[in-house]
């Protein structure tokens, strides 16, 4: 039946094209990205349930979730195309669009939001009973994901160990007998899927969630990263294109590797001002709706009566806030000025659930603890996901300079050491004048006639470019964040191979040298 409604409306899959405007929009429930439906659908029943605190409509509880910004959304854009169109009421539409959603949290949360809605139940006990449930299974989740991510990054560190003695074992090899050039290529392949496989796993076990606003880059310290990735950024991957051919890779992947630090740093700090502000949303908002349920006032009032000191990180911009609304701006756009300029999904979140309901007479003191419970209950999490990551993200760096030296440093020795036997071409003579034979090759060891190093070289150069990638992705995806962040840890891993592939060889040069020379007297 659901199916058949919704086709009608041309709507789903059944519809037929050239439907109405609506159709794009609620066509969408099926591209909804379902790590994140979750917290998404945490957002909507907090915000549904601030809503309720002013005995609102369900006409004004379900058009207003509908527009905000979330994977949830277009099931609420469905419910209300078919209450307005084919006039159902608001538990029959639940009931329909959860018939036809394949996704279990979904359709079980509409079901049930189906039957209190139909048995006349008040709204907003059941929203803030299903906030706090909902919340409940989000932590489960996210703290399972979380212990899942910390066996992970210790297994990727035991992965990137192993791909790099791969590698090594391989070259070690060749000192014994000469490898094939497939033998070698389907070593350098292994490698470079075993640290694919160790990223893959590793983004698939973190939590998804935003940290920066949906809408883009608002805050100035983003719109400045932006700037400077666009000018740093650009201009040394011009640059480091121009050195690869005149000078070599090593200065090149370090001059690329220093363009992408600036803008990538402003970020890096930008992530630490965000969680801040995170952290101290829900006691700003708890505060507020506290003081201004108290004053019997409005949030303006309220904002002159708090200890400005309590807002912690927030003091700045609900300072700025109050500027606004004093000087007769409209609050509403003066509240989405401080979302823009926090530059925080979260924030943006938690003052949506705490203004949209005061805008509507919502009980500021309730409103207020549905945002702060909301806001807090993520922080909380992210406080133990940033834990692990940021403990990954110290033990890669070192691991990684580790690595790429070992390799550069076994490939240089081998290759000065075939370099050395090809130099040794008189014949040794004996004390019967015959020449004694070459016990490598009456052994049948390898002597490196035969070894193509430049071949080597370059199979070596593209592990080390795989580890590179890799290893900027890994903490990366560990930690979340902006994608300018992963670009950081790129530039850093970056300068480090290019520091290796520069200053390696000479190292291996001076240390064989020194042992090859024969001792004076």
């Amino acid at each position: 039946m659901a199916t058949a409604v919704l086709a009608k409306l041309g709507i789903g899959s059944s519809a037929k094209s050239g439907g109405d405007q609506a159709a794009p929009v609620v066509k969408s429930t099926s591209q909804v990205d379902k790590k994140q439906l979750r917290f998404d659908l945490f957002t909507h029943i907090s915000y549904m349930a601030s809503l309720a605190t002013a005995k609102a409509s369900r006409e004004v509880m379900f058009t207003r979730a509908a527009k905000l910004n979330l994977e949830s959304s277009p099931y609420f854009v469905e419910i209300n195309t078919i209450v307005n169109r084919l006039k159902y009421d608001y538990s029959e539409a639940c009931r329909a669009v959860a018939d036809r959603s394949n996704i279990e949290e979904v359709s079980s949360l509409l079901i049930r939001m189906s039957g209190s809605l139909a048995s006349g139940e008040d709204e907003e006990e059941f929203l803030t009973r299903e906030a706090a449930v909902l919340a409940e299974q989000y932590k489960a989740e996210y703290e399972q994901k979380i212990e899942s991510l910390r066996k992970w990054t210790d297994a990727y560190a035991a992965l990137t160990v192993s791909a790099g003695l791969i590698v090594v074992i391989t070259m070690i090899s060749m000192m014994i007998w000469s490898l094939g050039p497939i033998m070698i290529l389907m070593t350098a392949a292994s490698t470079v899927g075993v640290m694919g496989v160790g990223t893959f796993i590793l983004n698939a076990a973190a939590p998804v969630e935003g940290f920066t606003r949906k809408a883009g880059l608002t805050s100035e310290n983003q719109i400045r990263a932006k700037r400077m990735m666009l000018i740093f950024g650009g201009g040394g991957a011009l640059l480091a294109s121009i050195v690869t051919l005149t000078i070599g890779l090593g200065p090149a992947l370090i001059i690329a590797g220093i363009g992408l630090l600036p803008g990538g740093f402003m970020m890096y700090r930008d992530q630490a001002r965000i969680a801040k502000l995170d952290a101290d949303i829900a006691t700003s908002t708890r505060l507020l709706g506290g003081v201004t349920d108290a004053i019997g006032s409005t949030v303006g009032d309220a904002l002159t009566k708090v200890d400005r000191r309590s807002l912690a990180s927030l003091n700045h911009y609900f300072r700025r806030l109050d500027v606004r609304i004093r000087a007769s701006l409209s609050p509403d756009l003066a509240w989405k000025r401080l979302v823009s300029e926090t530059g925080s999904e979260m924030v943006e979140r938690t003052v949506d659930i705490f203004w949209d309901a005061l805008t509507i007479g919502g009980n500021p003191l309730e409103t207020g603890k549905n945002a702060a419970f909301f806001a807090s209950s993520i922080t909380m999490l992210r406080e133990k996901r940033a834990l692990v990551a940021n403990t990954f993200t110290y033990l890669v760096i070192p691991l990684h300079l580790a690595m790429t030296g070992l390799l550069i440093f076994i490939l240089n020795v081998m290759e000065l050491f075939a370099g050395e036997l090809k130099d040794q071409t008189a014949p040794d003579l004996g004390e019967t004048g015959a020449s004694i034979p070459d016990i490598a090759n009456v052994s049948g060891f390898n002597t490196f006639a035969n070894v193509d190093f430049g071949f080597l070289n370059i199979l070596v150069v593209s592990v080390v470019l795989s580890l590179t990638v890799a290893n900027a992705l890994a903490p990366h995806s560990a930690a979340g964040g902006h994608r300018f962040r992963f670009l950081f840890s790129l530039g850093v891993m970056m300068i480090i191979s290019g520091a290796m592939i520069s200053l390696v060889p000479p190292m291996a040069q001076s240390i064989f040298s020194t042992i090859t020379e024969p001792a004076t007297s």
